[in-house]
C-alpha cells in the first residue's frame, strides 16, 4: 500500500499532475505539428528535435548539479542567492563557446542530415537558454518548491504551443515550430525568476560548493548517455531510411518518449530528498523503493494503453491510418520502460555520491549506434534493435557509478 502522507508520494503527485499537464501540452504540441506539417516535415522536426535535446543534455545536468548543492540542509536564501551568480557567471562563457562550436558543425551536418542552416540557427539560440533556466529550476527543486517548479515547467509548454501554432500558420513551417521552442524556453526562464524573488532580495553569503566540478563530470555524462539514448535512434533514422519511413518511424518513438517524460517527475523529487538524506546520514533506500514502485505502476499503465489502442493513438497523432506503424511503436515504448528504469537507478546512485566508474556509460552507448547500424534494414529490426540496446543499458546500469 502505497501511503499517500510521505513525501515522495506526495511530492511525485504534485508534479505528476503539473508535469503531467506539461507532458501532455507537449504531446499536443506534437498532434498540432503532426497534422498540419506534410510526414516529412514533420520527420525533419523531429530530427531537428534530436539536436534540440543537445540542449536539455545541459539542462538537465546542470539542474541535476544545483539541486544537489541546493537540497543541503544548510543553504538558506542567501547561500542560494550566491549559488545562483556563481552559476549563472559560471554558465556564460561555456555557453558561448558551445554555441560557436555548434554553429561551425552545423555546416557539416546540414547537408548530411538535410537539415536547412536557418533552423540549427535557432537551435543554437535554444541550446544557449537550456543552460540558464535550469540554474532557477535547480534551486526550485533543491528546496522542494515543487509546486513553484511544476508551473515554470508548465508555462514553457503554453508558450511553445502558442508560439510555434502562430508562427507555422503564418507560413514559417518547421522553422516556425522551431522558434516556438526557442522563445518558450526564454519566456519560461523570466517565470522562474519570478518565483525565486524572496532568494534576490537576501543578503548574499557564501555557499561551500565543495567537490562540484569532479561531481559535475559523472552527471553530464549520465545524462548525455540518457537523453541520446532516446534521440540518437531518430537523428539516424534520416540517414538509413527515405523520408517518409523517417517520419513513421518519429511518430512511433513520440509515443514511446511519451513514457521517459512520464517517469522524470519522481526522479525530480526523489533526487533532492535523496541527497538531503544523505547530507544527515539517513537511509533513503526505502525512499527509492517507493520511486521504483511509483514508475513501474506509471510504465504499466502507459504500456496497456498503447498495446491496447496503438493504432488509435497513431491515428490520433497523425490523422492517417499508419499500420507499418504498430509494431515499431510497441518495441520502442517497451525500450522506453528499461531507459525509464536505468534513469531511475543511475540519478539514484549520483544523489548517493556514487561517481566511479562513470565513463562506463559511454560503452552502452556504442553499444546503441553498432546495434541500430547492424539492423536497419527495416523499421522493425530497427526498433528491436533499439529495444536491445535498452535492456542491456538496464543490467548495465547495476554495474557503474559506484563509490
Amino acid at each position: 500500500m502505497i501511503n499517500l502522507k510521505n513525501k515522495i508520494v506526495r511530492g511525485s503527485m504534485i508534479l505528476l499532475l503539473l508535469v503531467g499537464l506539461f507532458n501532455m501540452l507537449n504531446f499536443l504540441y506534437h498532434i498540432i505539428m503532426a497534422r498540419i506539417l506534410p510526414i516529412e516535415q514533420f520527420g525533419l522536426l523531429k530530427r531537428v528535435f534530436a539536436f534540440l535535446y543537445i540542449g536539455a543534455i545541459f539542462m538537465e545536468s546542470i539542474q541535476t548539479v544545483v539541486v544537489k548543492y541546493a537540497s543541503i540542509p544548510e543553504q538558506n536564501d542567501g547561500k542560494l542567492k550566491n549559488i545562483f551568480i556563481r552559476a549563472t557567471k559560471g554558465i556564460i562563457k561555456p555557453a558561448m563557446t558551445i554555441a560557436i562550436l555548434f554553429l561551425i558543425t552545423s555546416l557539416i551536418i546540414s547537408p548530411i542530415l538535410n537539415i536547412p542552416l536557418s533552423i540549427l540557427f535557432a537551435t543554437t539560440i535554444f541550446i544557449v537558454g537550456s543552460m540558464f533556466a535550469p540554474i532557477n529550476r535547480g534551486i526550485l527543486q533543491g528546496q522542494q518548491r515543487f509546486w513553484a517548479l511544476g508551473f515554470s515547467m508548465l508555462g514553457e509548454a503554453i508558450f511553445k504551443i502558442c508560439a510555434s501554432l502562430l508562427l507555422v500558420y503564418l507560413g514559417f513551417g518547421v522553422l516556425g515550430a522551431v522558434w516556438g521552442v526557442v522563445i518558450s524556453i526564454f519566456l519560461s526562464l523570466a517565470l522562474s525568476l519570478v518565483y525565486l524573488r524572496k532568494i534576490f532580495k537576501s543578503e548574499v553569503l557564501f555557499a561551500k560548493l565543495e567537490g562540484i566540478r569532479a561531481y559535475s563530470k559523472p552527471v553530464f555524462l549520465v545524462t548525455l548517455v540518457l537523453i541520446l539514448f532516446i534521440n540518437v535512434d531518430v537523428l539516424l533514422s534520416g540517414y538509413f531510411f527515405d523520408q517518409t519511413s523517417a517520419g513513421i518511424y518519429a511518430l512511433a518513438s513520440t509515443i514511446g518518449l511519451i513514457i521517459f517524460i512520464g517517469v522524470q517527475p519522481v526522479n525530480k523529487v526523489l533526487f533532492p530528498i535523496a541527497v538531503n538524506d544523505s547530507a544527515i546520514n539517513k537511509k533513503s533506500k526505502t525512499n527509492f523503493i517507493r520511486a521504483i514502485v511509483l514508475i513501474s505502476i506509471i510504465c504499466l499503465i502507459a504500456l496497456s494503453i498503447i498495446f491496447l489502442f496503438t493504432d488509435k493513438i497513431l491515428y490520433l497523432l497523425s490523422n492517417k491510418s499508419l499500420p507499418q506503424a504498430v509494431m515499431p511503436t510497441i518495441l520502442l515504448s517497451i525500450g522506453t520502460v528499461f531507459l525509464s528504469l536505468s534513469s531511475s537507478l543511475l540519478y539514484y546512485k549520483l544523489s548517493q555520491g556514487k561517481t566511479s566508474n562513470y565513463l562506463w556509460m559511454l560503452s552502452f552507448l556504442v553499444i546503441e549506434i553498432i546495434l541500430l547500424c547492424l539492423f536497419s534494414e527495416s523499421l522493425v529490426s530497427y526498433s528491436y534493435a533499439f529495444l536491445f540496446s535498452n535492456v542491456i543499458l538496464f543490467f548495465g546500469s547495476f554495474a557503474v557509478l559506484r563509490k
